[in-house]
Formats: structure tokens, C-alpha cells, sequence
């Protein structure tokens, strides 16, 4: 390093060569001194940018091991949160557990019927819990029923009072049931959570033809409660059963919201009616909609028809090959009369033929006898003869 060159003060720490240690003695580097030149201010600037280089990669490694201690503290603390949630969730499971074994010691009633009948398939196709007062152990005691049942096909828990919790049980049952093709909720409490469980379930059903949210509080105006009702949205690209979905009075609201709604919609190929009255949804969202839904239905209505028309074309068929294997066992019965009238003809000419052979038989063997009568007579007539002729003699 030059005499008159100075080093910057940020550099200076990293121009520290290590010191060569020999035995018990440590020589520290040997410090240049030369005279301002060319030479020496290239060799200088060449020195400066080594200097930069080494703090930068410093700089990186600091920043480095700063990035793996924060990592590493970042996964300490999320599997003490996830060790804390599994407990929590393990905790909140056996405390279910107990709620529901409680609840069907002491089930009696109307309630112990239906989940009889609902175990057993043996439900009515249409199942209301009107005049029962179900409280969350309870729903999730018809949820296990409704899993593996495929007897009924259409359940009524309008105005129940039922929560989110709730609404996450009656979602999960969807996910598994195959039997169930309309769901009535209508005028519940059910919140963000149980919008987003629908969601999943309706991604993974495909039997339910009708489900009803109406008057749910869904959304709210802001706020992270509409995340559900995009996850609801986004399950109606996949689903390709469901018909009817009511979701008025839901306080949708936010053209964010609603264009969610208005492409799911719109890429929906089975969804022939939707409500969505009392949101906040602007005029030309709500005709996107209806177009969309007219869409389907026309479609549906060709389907429909294609199929009337391939059920008669079948018919027809079926007519037509009736018809004819009933012409041809016509024609194989009157064949099958022609011999044996036929035949009737050869057993009446050849018991006619027996019978007259018979006859003729009988007819011989009488004048046989006859003749045979007859030579006897006669051999007795000429016996007589000669006897008389002897006695003139």
C-alpha cells in the first residue's frame, strides 16, 4: 500500500492478512510501504476492489447465516404452534367424543328414531328435523348417521340455529355422503368456516343436485369473512352436479366478491338456477348471471331432448324387434302346426292301416277257419259214404 494512499475506514477490517505462527511465536504480516506511482495506484485500486469483494461475500454469509437462524427459529416456533394445535385439536376431538357419546346415551325421542332409521337406511326419501331441537353434538351425531346412508335423498335443517361448527359438520358428511341430492339450510347462523367447507365438499361430491344457504350471514362487508364465499365460488368450476344453489341474503357485497361469483358461474355447466337476491350485486353482474344460468338451462333442455329422442329411437327399436321375433315365432308355430297336423295324418293313416290289417287278419283267419269247418264236413261226409257202400257188398 502507497504511503499517501488512504483506505477506507468500512475496508480496513478486511485488509487483515492472518498471521504465520511459528511454534510459540506469531509474526504479524509484513506492512508495505511504496512510493506513489502508476504502479502503485493500480495495484492500490486492484486492493480496494479484493477489499469490496471480501465484504460483500461477508456481507452475504452474515446475512446468510442471519436468513438460516431466522429460518430455523421460524420452524422452531410453527412445530411448537403445530404441537400446540394438534393438542389443541386432539383435546377439542375427545371433548366431541365425550359430547356425543353423552348425547346418544340420552337420545330419546324423535331424534333416537331418525338416527336409527338413518343407520339402518330405512329413512324416508325426505327427512325434516322440524319440531327437534338439535344442539352441536347432536349435529354432528346426524352427520356420522347421514355418512354411509343412501336412503335419503333430501334433508330439511332450515332455521335451526346452527353455527359455523355446525356448518363444517354438515359440509364434511357432503364429502362422503353419495346418497343425498338436496340440502335445505336456510336461515341458519353459518359463518366464513362453514362457506369454506362447503367449498371443499362440493368439490369432492357429486350427487348433491340442490343446496340452499339462504339467510346465512356468509359474508360481511370487508374484512376477511368473504374468503369464504370465494372458496364456494371457486368449487362451482369443479362441481359439475349441482343445479340449484340459493344464496340470497348473504350481504355479499364488493364487486370483488360478486365477479368471483359471476365467473364461477358463468364456467359452470350444470347450474340451471341460482338466487343470489339481497346482495349487493351490481346490474350487470346479476344479467351476466341470469345469461349464464339461461345458458345452462337451454342446454340442459337439448340434452334433455337428445335423450326423448334417443328413449323413442330405442323404442322404436325394441318395437321393431319385438315385432319381428313375434312374426318369426308366428311363422315357427304355424310350422310347427304344419307338422304336426302332418304327422296327426301319418299316426291316423297308420293306425288305419293297423286297423284294417287287423280287420283283414281276422276276416282271413275266419274264412280260414271256415274252409278248415268245412273240409271237415266233407272228410266226415265221404267217411259216411263209404261205410254204406261196405254194407251192400
Amino acid at each position: 500500500m502507497t504511503a499517501a494512499a488512504v483506505m477506507p475506514n468500512e475496508l480496513s477490517q478486511y485488509d487483515e492478512e492472518e498471521p504465520e505462527i511459528r511454534g510459540n511465536l506469531t509474526f504479524k504480516p509484513v506492512m508495505e510501504v511504496l512510493p506513489k506511482t502508476k504502479r502503485t495506484e493500480r495495484l492500490h485500486d486492484e486492493k480496494i476492489r479484493q477489499l469490496q469483494r471480501k465484504k460483500k461475500e461477508a456481507e452475504d454469509q452474515k446475512k446468510l447465516k442471519e436468513a438460516e437462524v431466522a429460518a430455523q427459529r421460524q420452524r422452531v416456533n410453527e412445530q411448537k404452534k403445530a404441537q400446540q394445535e394438534r393438542i389443541r385439536r386432539e383435546a377439542e376431538l375427545a371433548r366431541k367424543k365425550r359430547e356425543e357419546e353423552e348425547m346418544r346415551k340420552k337420545a330419546e325421542g324423535g331424534f333416537e328414531q331418525l338416527l336409527d332409521a338413518l343407520r339402518t337406511n330405512s329413512s324416508r326419501p325426505d327427512v325434516t328435523a322440524c319440531g327437534i331441537e338439535l344442539n352441536p353434538a347432536q349435529v354432528r351425531l346426524l352427520a356420522n348417521s347421514l355418512t354411509d346412508n343412501k336412503s335419503c335423498l333430501s334433508l330439511n335443517l332450515s332455521r335451526k340455529g346452527f353455527g359455523d361448527e355446525d356448518g363444517v359438520a354438515m359440509a364434511g358428511m357432503l364429502e362422503v355422503n353419495k346418497g343425498l341430492q338436496k340440502l335445505e339450510l336456510e336461515g341458519n347462523n353459518l359463518g366464513m368456516k362453514a362457506a369454506e367447507a362447503f367449498g371443499d365438499a362440493l368439490r369432492k361430491n357429486n350427487t348433491l343436485r340442490s343446496l340452499n344457504l339462504e339467510s346465512n350471514n356468509l359474508a360481511h362487508p370487508g374484512g376477511t369473512a368473504v374468503k369464504g364465499v370465494i372458496e364456494l365460488a371457486n368449487a362451482l368450476k369443479v362441481n359439475s352436479t349441482l343445479r340449484v344453489l340459493m344464496l340470497g341474503k348473504n350481504a355479499i357485497t364488493g364487486t370483488e366478491v360478486g365477479e368471483y361469483l359471476v365467473s364461477a358461474i358463468e364456467a359452470s355447466e350444470s347450474l340451471t338456477v341460482v338466487d343470489l337476491s339481497g346482495n349487493d350485486l351490481s346490474v350487470e353482474q346479476l344479467r351476466r348471471i341470469d345469461k349464464a344460468v339461461q345458458r345452462n338451462r337451454e342446454r340442459l333442455s337439448a340434452i334433455r331432448r337428445a335423450e326423448r329422442r334417443e328413449r323413442f329411437d330405442l323404442y322404436n327399436e325394441e318395437f321393431k324387434c319385438r315385432q319381428y321375433d313375434m312374426q318369426v315365432e308366428a311363422t315357427r308355430l304355424e310350422i310347427e302346426a304344419h307338422e304336426e297336423r302332418k304327422l296327426n295324418r301319418m299316426k291316423a293313416r297308420f293306425e288305419k292301416w293297423v286297423e284294417d290289417t287287423h280287420e283283414t287278419e281276422e276276416q282271413e283267419r275266419i274264412a280260414f277257419e271256415d274252409l278248415m269247418s268245412e273240409a271237415a264236413d266233407r272228410a266226415e261226409g265221404r267217411k259216411g259214404k263209404k261205410g254204406k257202400k261196405g254194407k251192400k257188398k
